[in-house]
């Protein structure tokens, strides 16, 4: 009897151990698990069961990889000291939560990455009109391909980090309002790159630089370029660029785009229809080559240049410009004021009909003396001929 009673007991204390160490949620359970770091280096995030739910998690190091699952978070994920996060073949549902209007959804610092590779994360917020934030700093990356993510959400990429998309669709598909997009936002420093994707907005700022190529931005655009930034859009269709300032340069190449906004920026646009109204404001630069734009209105000391492009509206306002002219092969760029684009455009067929009638009276004195030498040939040929005797 006092043997079963000591196996009966064996059993149980081995069941119990064994569910403890089953569950990582259950160790170290008299810590808060809101402030609880989890530490998964020895875990295998494929056996995590479908629909777990965690709350605050940090990884501080090594390659922690979500593979072949459905997974359902709660909180803020963290990644530090050169860590990686990699969402693989997975569905990751990630609701934030607290008392600000936006939310740390993921969070990455000392050149940890982020890589999420045909990958579904939706984000959600405890407060639907709430932002959930990837927020990327300190050299960290961020390597998104053939995934989809929606929501209310921002990419934010800072201090030296890096953004890749490639092939993959960021859209909020449910908005309630004109601002609620799913964006990439890249300053102080940073890189962002958009490739063959779906995306709501974007920007760049700061001495950042951003690069759209192959993609669709026309849910909304181009936002906030300032402070030294770049933005370069090629190939691709975006709804409007608005509000560049402070030194931004965009650079537009076989796009379709509407621009709305300049301040102290540069603009530089080839081979591109501009769909509605480019306006330009300040000591702003813009130069249009082999583009078709309705509306350009240039104000206080900026400068618009039009090199073989075509403009329904011109309007300048205080100390703007713009330039209308014409890339020539042997003579280079030629251009002038476009208020000057009605007299030449009378000197240009006044100049035109006069070659013209130079040329139809060089014709004709080419026919005459053609005419004259034929028949004195013909006369000569009539006086060398020899006389025939009947």
């Amino acid at each position: 009897m006092k043997r079963k009673s000591t196996v009966i007991l064996a059993i149980c204390i081995a069941w119990v151990i064994s569910t403890v160490a089953d569950n990582p949620l259950l160790q170290n359970a008299s810590e808060s698990p809101r402030t609880m770091d989890y530490n998964f280096s020895s875990s295998n995030w494929t056996n995590v069961p479908v629909g777990l739910e965690f709350q605050d998690l940090t990884i501080e190091s090594g390659t922690y990889a979500m593979e072949n699952m459905e997974l359902n978070f709660t909180g803020k994920m963290t990644v530090t000291n050169d860590a990686t996060l990699k969402v693989r073949n997975t569905t990751l549902v990630l609701t934030t939560r607290g008392e600000t209007f936006y939310r740390e959804a993921i969070v990455l610092r000392d050149k940890s990455r982020f890589i999420a590779e045909n990958a579904t994360i939706i984000f959600k917020s405890v407060n639907a009109i709430e932002d959930s934030y990837i927020t990327v700093g300190d050299e960290a990356l961020v390597n998104i391909t053939d995934s989809e993510l929606n929501g209310l959400a921002f990419i934010i990429g800072e201090q030296n980090s890096r953004t890749y998309i490639n092939r993959s669709t960021l859209r909020n598909p449910s908005p309630t309002g004109t601002l609620d997009y799913f964006g990439v936002s890249a300053r102080d420093n940073s890189t962002a790159r958009i490739q063959n994707s779906k995306l709501d907005v974007a920007g760049a700022g700061d001495n950042a630089s951003a690069y759209i190529l192959n993609s669709d931005l026309m849910a909304g655009g181009i936002f906030g370029g300032d402070g030294n930034s770049l933005i370069e859009i090629r190939n691709s269709i975006v709804g409007t660029v608005q509000w560049l300032r402070d030194n931004c340069t965009l650079r537009i190449s076989n796009s379709t785009i509407e621009v709305i906004g300049f301040e102290g920026s540069v603009l530089h646009v080839e081979d591109s229809g501009i769909t509605l109204v480019l306006r330009v404001y300040g000591d702003s630069t813009a130069l249009l080559k082999s583009t078709s734009v309705k509306y350009v209105q240039a104000y206080d000391r900026s400068q618009v240049w039009l090199i073989n492009s075509a403009a329904k509206d011109i309007r300048t306002l205080d100390e703007g410009k713009v330039y209308v002219g014409w890339q020539l092969p042997l003579f280079g760029t030629i251009s002038f004021p476009h208020t000057w684009l009605p007299i030449l455009l009378v000197l240009a067929f006044l100049l035109a009909l006069s070659l013209i009638i130079a040329l139809l009276v060089f014709l004709n004195r080419q026919w005459k003396r053609w005419q004259t030498k034929k028949l004195r040939q013909q006369a000569e040929s009539r006086l060398t001929q020899p006389s025939v005797d009947l």
